[in-house]
C-alpha cells in the first residue's frame, strides 16, 4: 500500500468520523436524516439517494439528495417506497439492477440502485421499523462503494436510531416536563389570583327626583271641568289647579233644599195638630226623621260643592298625571285616581333600585357615585338618605332594594326624571368570592 493510498483511508475515515459525529449533534430527526443523505456524495460519489423508513410493510421517504425537505408525493418517491417495499434486503449492500428486478421506471437513464439496510445498535431493543437507504448509479455501482457504505452506513444507523427514539424520546419527556411546569406556575398564579382582594362595584340604573313629593287624587267620581294650571307650573299651598263640572252638583244641592223644605213644612203642620190629637205624635216623629235625612242630603251636596275645587297640597312644581293641561280637562275620574303631583323640596335625589341578588354591597358601608346619560363623563357624588328594609317588586318583574340617595355638588340643568347609572362602592372581597356568587346565581337562575 502505496503512501497516497494510505494518506486518502485515513482521509476517508477522518470524515467518516466527523460525519457521524455531526449526525449525533444534529438539532432534530429530520435534520439528521438530511445530513446522512447530503453529506455523503464526497465519500460515495452517488448521482442521488434516498433514505426512507420502512414500518409494517409501507414504506415512507424521509430524506431525498439535494432537497432541504423531502416530498413523499413526488413521482419518484411512490417508485422508490413501492420498490422499497418490493425487497429482501440481508446486512450486507445489495446491487440491482435491471436484470435482477430494478423496476424499468427506475432504471431510467441507466440507473443502478445500491441498497442498505441500515441496522439498529446492538444494545437498542427491536423496533418497529427499519431505515433503508438507497443509493443511485449510472451504469454501476464503484467497487469501493459496498465496503464504504458497509462502515458508514453503521455509523449513519447508530446516529438515525438515536435521533428517532432517544432523542426524540427524551425531547418529547422534557417537553412534557415543561409543559406541567408551566401548568403548575399557571394554576398556581390562577389560585393565588383568587385570594386578591378587589373592590365590591355594583351598577344599577336611577332616576333623578325630588325630595319631597306630595300626590292629590280625586276626592270622589266626577267629570273635571277645567285645569288652571299647565304642566311644570309652579304653585302654592292651596293654589287651585283643577275644577269640578258643578252643574250637576248645583242641582243635587237644589234638590236637597227643597226636599228639606218640604218635609220642613209637614213637620211644622203636624206638630200644630198634634196639640189637639196626641194621635199625631207618632207621624211627627217620622216626618223628623225624614227631615234629618234630607238635611244629610243637603250636607252632603255643600260638601262635594266645597270639594269642586282641587287645591295644591304643598308648593312646588305642578306634575300632571295627563302630562298636559288640556288632556284632563273635560276627563271623567274614579275616586282615588291620581291626578297631578307636587314636587317641592331643596335640591334633588335619586332612587336607585339595586337587585337583591347584588344587595350584600349594602350591608357593609359603601359609597354611590352617579353618572347621567347625558353626562357620562361627569361624576356625581351623593349621600345616602335611606335604604329600603325590604325588596319591592320592579316593573321589570325583579325585586329590589331602594336605596335613596342626595346629589352633592350637582350640576347645573338638572331636570327630575333625568335617568343614568349609579356605581356602589363597597367593601374588598376576594375575587373568588365574586366568581363563585356570579357562578351560582347564574346556575341557579336558568
Amino acid at each position: 500500500m502505496t503512501n497516497e493510498e494510505l494518506s486518502a483511508r485515513l482521509k476517508a475515515f477522518a470524515l467518516m468520523l466527523k460525519y457521524g459525529h455531526d449526525l449525533f449533534g444534529a438539532g432534530d430527526f429530520m435534520d439528521a436524516a438530511a445530513l446522512a443523505v447530503n453529506n455523503s456524495r464526497q465519500l460515495l460519489n452517488f448521482r442521488t439517494a434516498t433514505l426512507l423508513e420502512l414500518a409494517g410493510g409501507k414504506a415512507c421517504v424521509i430524506a431525498q439528495y439535494g432537497l432541504a425537505e423531502a416530498n413523499p408525493h413526488s413521482q419518484l418517491a411512490v417508485r422508490q417506497c413501492r420498490f422499497a417495499e418490493s425487497l429482501q434486503l440481508a446486512d450486507e449492500p445489495q446491487t440491482v439492477t435491471r436484470e435482477n428486478g430494478l423496476p424499468d421506471e427506475l432504471a431510467e437513464h441507466d440507473a443502478v440502485y445500491c441498497c442498505v439496510k441500515l441496522r439498529p445498535p446492538a444494545n437498542l431493543e427491536e423496533t418497529d421499523f427499519t431505515f433503508i437507504w438507497l443509493l443511485e448509479y449510472e451504469k454501476s455501482v464503484p467497487p469501493y462503494v459496498p465496503n464504504t457504505v458497509k462502515l458508514l452506513a453503521a455509523s449513519v444507523s447508530e446516529a438515525l436510531y438515536y435521533q428517532r427514539l432517544c432523542k426524540s424520546r427524551f425531547r418529547r419527556i422534557k417537553r412534557h416536563v415543561k409543559k406541567r411546569w408551566i401548568w403548575g406556575v399557571v394554576l398556581a398564579a390562577l389560585a393565588g389570583a383568587m385570594f386578591v382582594r378587589v373592590p365590591e362595584n355594583v351598577t344599577a340604573e336611577f332616576t333623578l327626583k325630588a325630595p319631597e313629593i306630595t300626590s292629590a287624587y280625586a276626592w270622589f267620581d266626577g267629570l273635571i271641568a277645567k285645569c288652571l294650571v299647565q304642566d311644570g307650573e309652579t304653585v302654592k299651598r292651596g293654589d287651585v289647579v283643577a275644577e269640578y263640572d258643578t252643574e250637576q252638583l248645583a242641582y243635587r244641592l237644589s234638590g236637597a233644599w227643597s226636599a228639606l223644605r218640604e218635609v220642613e213644612a209637614e213637620l211644622a203642620l203636624e206638630q200644630q195638630n198634634a196639640f189637639t190629637d196626641e194621635t199625631r205624635l207618632g207621624q211627627v216623629r217620622l216626618l223628623e226623621a225624614r227631615r234629618d235625612t234630607a238635611k244629610v242630603a243637603v250636607e252632603e251636596a255643600q260638601w262635594y260643592l266645597e270639594h269642586s275645587e282641587i287645591a295644591a297640597p304643598a308648593e312646588g312644581i305642578v306634575a300632571l298625571a295627563d302630562d298636559r293641561a288640556e288632556l284632563l280637562a273635560g276627563k271623567a275620574v274614579r275616586t282615588g285616581d291620581k291626578l297631578f303631583e307636587i314636587f317641592g323640596g331643596n335640591g334633588m335625589v335619586a332612587e336607585i333600585p339595586v337587585d337583591e341578588r347584588e344587595a350584600s354591597v349594602l350591608s357593609q358601608h359603601f359609597r354611590v357615585t352617579l353618572f347621567l346619560h347625558t353626562a357620562p363623563e361627569t361624576a356625581i357624588p351623593a349621600e345616602i338618605l335611606e335604604i329600603s328594609h325590604y325588596p319591592e317588586l320592579t316593573e321589570q318583574k325583579t325585586y329590589c332594594y331602594k336605596v335613596r340617595v342626595k346629589l352633592q355638588n350637582a350640576p347645573a340643568g338638572l331636570r327630575y326624571g333625568m335617568r343614568g347609572v349609579a356605581r356602589l362602592s363597597g367593601g374588598r372581597v376576594p375575587i373568588g368570592y365574586r366568581l363563585f356568587k356570579s357562578s351560582v346565581l347564574y346556575f341557579r337562575g336558568m
